[in-house]
């Protein structure tokens, strides 16, 4: 790092000149999570460059730095980073991210471009480089830029599509009609990127052979210079045989040394520069202005791309290995590594989500939309036994964004046809259960096939029923995908007979049996994920389902009904009841012949289920078993050393994500005294600056809550909470639609209804605490313990969190929501539910009885000397 400061950095810059170096300066603190950060940001780089404008008139001319094969080039160089300057930066959003950030960068190429200074766009994760590219173009296609020719864009030849990038740049070049530069790196993200798309199942954007990426720099700085014209060159790289090949390639075309510029990094690889220098090119350090915290995201950075295994650094200056051999073309017997995220045999992977960066998949979300749109206002029969029924009483679903729009139409149960529902699941339930175990799980690994080739629509559908943006809805079908794949599999390994005890003359065999009728009572916040965790538990072990989907999510249940059909489930293992909770549920949870009661949903309607499914009725031959999910109060805590910029955007997502209507949601972030103050002006401008929009609208962080008693029933405890705590925050919403605007109360009382009840929407409390200890026994003072988390640097604080904060689901510098199957089986205790955790080793076998068959095998003094 130069300096915190352009004045501190100024004195470093002006001694590269004197030594014959040239600079880009690059500010450091990128991370930008409010609009007021990005416009500050945006400040900051117009500050500078008036800084280092006036300073420079001063400067000695050089025609070593301050020319180029085409004429003069400007002595200020500044790299700026796209994804700084708009805190919602987003491909899923291209169009509004386009325009924002364009309008972000004008003033800053404006000034630029009237006071002769050259500006490089930056490049960084994967996930912005088209947009970034798509602004970079469009912006300099403009009138007012598009014959300047000091303008210059990253591309990283570690990424797989980089020389087709590149490739269509020169297009663009040939068309554009002035030339510009391409800043040519290997790539800083190599170990983000691939981890990222491992966890994601995504194809590996990087190449994961270092060889491969040496070879296409190679190719790319080659194409470049192929068309020297149209695109200057500036080569990023410290590895010598990189930059030496480019210089060869360039002699061969019989380019003058100015039309070479070579760039590295400010503090590395000194004597490479000075001999470059000395050989006659332009070289120019890549110098960082910033403080010391945001600098060592930076740091770690560079350290990683620069010792690695593979590093030509590493190689050559600590484990000596020999020139040649580091020279050595890095395409000759080159293998070639695999897109493909790498698997191991037997693992379990989670279904991919949507990649919003990829313009088909946008597009092809956005078709699904239209789809669903055109069958608005269809009415949906029930389904018992096979057959389809209709009855006298109508729900109609609207739209939670648009109130006045009708989704669908759903014949609602009554007792009548709840009893019709529970005798069908019961005559099934005699041949389902001596079906082979592999047929089932055959069947739920039909329906996870069917689920995935519909799940755009499903998806869909879910933004319009159950107001869930994109992103949300899309992990909501993914997740009912894993469920099937997860349960299926565990089905198969419980159904092998286990041998248990070891005595000659005697074999004991330990197996699952199922129960019967399973009860199914779903919420709507997860309404394909959650209902079809528990269906498909239930049907893969042997049981028989009535489901009884939440009224407000009583369409997508259906499309579930329908896709069990498809699979082929038998008539009468799965019925589709909707109909009134205080009706047909209650019915249905005190039937004799019902085995089974899941359910997930309030804390008041769990217990009331627990109580009524106690009572023994009159032909009951055991007592039910209940699997209960329900609400949780769940905290986040931010110790005095936490990372702000992950802190404040986890407590976003997790307090506002869908809306607050997660079980798992955060609705307490407890701050340490020490750093309250800093991490609520960060979380308010944050807050402020996240778009509250209708749910079809690909750039809402949130949408509408689920339907009118939930908007009033949380308006009314926001007015409960104005009364007891400060109200610090309360954003904007659209003038029609269910929607609760994002709200943020400061200095709560732990003990005050903010601080104790579910509220179940966008309301966040934020606590004082003085030590971590206090902030502890503050998560603890609940009578929910499902979620909570902390954020924090110290391992000794970490440990404490781990040992001492009671959940179900403890989550470490992460969001506190967003479970995946297998990965983090979910659940809670204490009044947070009844069970085991679903997605999870122990889930499935709630559903079944255990049974032990004991054989005597001893025959007439003789037993078989093998008893398996």
């Amino acid at each position: 790092i130069t300096g915190e400061t352009p004045k501190e950095a100024l004195p470093v810059l002006k001694k590269a000149r004197k030594n014959h170096l040239t600079f880009t300066v690059d500010l450091l603190g990128e991370t930008t999570l409010s609009e007021k950060e990005a416009l500050e940001y945006q400040n900051r780089y117009l500050e500078l460059m008036q800084w280092l404008l006036k300073d420079s008139a001063k400067w000695d001319d050089s025609p070593l730095l301050d020319t180029d094969d085409l004429g003069p080039i400007p002595k200020v160089n500044v790299s700026v980073k796209a994804s700084a300057l708009y805190s919602q930066m987003s491909a899923k959003a291209w169009e509004n991210s386009l325009a924002e950030v364009k309008t972000r960068l004008r003033p800053i190429f404006q000034f630029a471009k009237e006071n002769f200074i050259f500006i490089n766009i930056d490049m960084e994760s994967f996930d912005h480089k088209d947009l970034t590219l798509q602004i970079f173009k469009e912006l300099i296609s403009e009138p007012d830029f598009k014959d300047y020719r000091h303008w210059g864009i990253v591309i990283q030849a570690y990424l797989r599509d980089s020389y087709d990038d590149i490739t269509d740049l020169v297009q663009f070049a040939k068309e554009r009609g002035t030339p510009f530069t391409v800043r040519l790196v290997k790539g800083a993200y190599w170990d983000y990127e691939t981890i990222h798309s491992d966890q994601q199942r995504w194809e590996v954007p990087v190449y994961t052979n270092k060889a491969e990426s040496d070879w296409n720099f190679e190719c790319c700085a080659r194409l470049i210079l192929d068309h020297h014209q149209n695109i200057k060159l500036a080569l990023g790289s410290h590895n010598v045989r990189s930059i030496s090949a480019t210089m060869i390639y360039a002699e061969a075309l019989g380019l003058p040394k100015a039309a070479l510029e070579i760039q590295m990094l400010y503090g590395m690889a000194d004597p490479i520069k000075k001999t470059l220098v000395n050989e006659g090119y332009r070289v120019r350090e890549y110098a960082t202005v910033g403080e010391l915290i945001p600098g060592m995201a930076y740091l770690v950075r560079r350290l990683l791309e620069n010792t690695s295994n593979e590093s030509f650094l590493r190689s050559k200056f600590s484990d000596g290995v020999d020139s040649m051999t580091l020279l050595k073309n890095p395409g000759e017997n080159l293998t070639e590594s695999s897109p493909l995220p790498p698997t191991k045999p037997g693992q379990f992977y989670n279904a991919p989500l949507l990649d919003f960066t990829k313009k088909e998949n946008r597009k092809n979300f956005e078709n699904a939309l239209e789809a669903v749109r055109a069958t608005f206002g269809q009415t949906r029969p029930l389904v018992i036994n096979g057959k389809e029924i209709t009855t006298g009483q109508i729900l109609e679903r609207e739209n939670p964004s648009h109130p006045q729009e009708i989704v669908g139409k759903v014949h609602l149960a009554s007792n009548i046809e709840a009893e019709q529902a529970i005798k069908a699941a019961h005559v099934a339930f005699a041949s389902w259960k001596k079906e082979p175990a592999e047929k089932r799980a055959e069947l739920i690994e039909k329906l996870a096939q069917l689920i995935e080739r519909d799940r755009l629509e499903l998806a869909a559908l879910e933004v319009y029923e159950s107001g869930k943006p994109w992103v949300e809805a899309d992990g909501d079908i993914t997740e009912a995908i894993d469920f099937c794949r997860y349960y299926a599999r565990d089905m198969r390994k419980l159904a092998q007979r286990q041998r248990v005890g070891g005595v000659s003359g005697e074999v004991s065999l330990y197996q699952y049996i199922p129960r019967g009728v399973t009860l199914v009572i779903a919420p709507w916040n997860f309404p394909l994920a959650i209902l079809t965790g528990m269906v498909s538990a239930a049907v893969v072990t042997g049981n028989t389902v009535v489901m009884k989907p939440a009224e407000q999510s009583s369409l997508i249940a259906y499309e579930l009904m329908r896709l069990f059909k498809e699979a082929g489930c038998p008539d009468g293992v799965v019925n589709y009841l909707p109909g009134l909770g205080e009706e047909v549920g209650e019915y249905c949870t005190g039937h004799a012949l019902v085995d089974t009661v899941t359910f997930t949903g309030s804390k008041a309607v769990g217990l009331h289920i627990l109580e009524k499914a106690g009572k023994v009725m009159g032909g009951q031959v055991h007592p039910k078993k209940c699997i209960i999910e329900m609400g949780g109060k769940n905290a986040l805590i931010i110790d005095s050393d936490a990372d702000l910029d992950e802190a404040v955007a986890g407590v976003i997502y997790s307090a506002f994500g869908f809306q607050g209507q997660k079980c798992s949601a955060c609705s307490r972030a407890i701050v340490l005294d020490e750093i309250y103050d800093r991490f609520i002006d960060r979380l308010i401008e944050s807050t402020r600056s996240i778009y509250v929009g209708f749910s079809e609208d690909p750039k809402s962080y949130m949408g509408p809550v689920v339907d009118r008693e939930a908007h009033t029933r949380i308006l009314s405890m926001i007015e409960k909470g104005r009364q007891e705590s400060q109200l610090l925050y309360q954003g904007d919403v659209p003038p029609e639609g269910h929607f609760v605007p994002p709200t943020i109360f400061g200095d709560v009382d732990p003990k005050s209804s903010l601080g104790q009840d579910e509220i179940f929407g966008p309301v966040l409390a934020v606590i004082r605490a003085q030590t971590i200890d206090h902030a502890i026994e503050i998560a603890n003072g609940t009578e929910y313990g499902l979620t909570g988390g902390a954020y924090s640097r110290s391992p000794m604080n970490i440990e404490k969190v781990k040992n001492e904060l009671d959940v179900g689901n403890l989550y470490i510098n992460r969001s506190i929501t967003g479970a995946m199957v297998e990965r983090h089986p979910f659940g809670g205790f204490k009044m947070s539910g009844v069970g085991e955790k679903t997605g999870g080793p122990d889930y499935i076998k709630q559903f079944m009885h255990a049974k032990v068959v004991t054989e005597n095998t001893l025959r007439r003094g003789f037993a078989p000397s093998e008893e398996s």
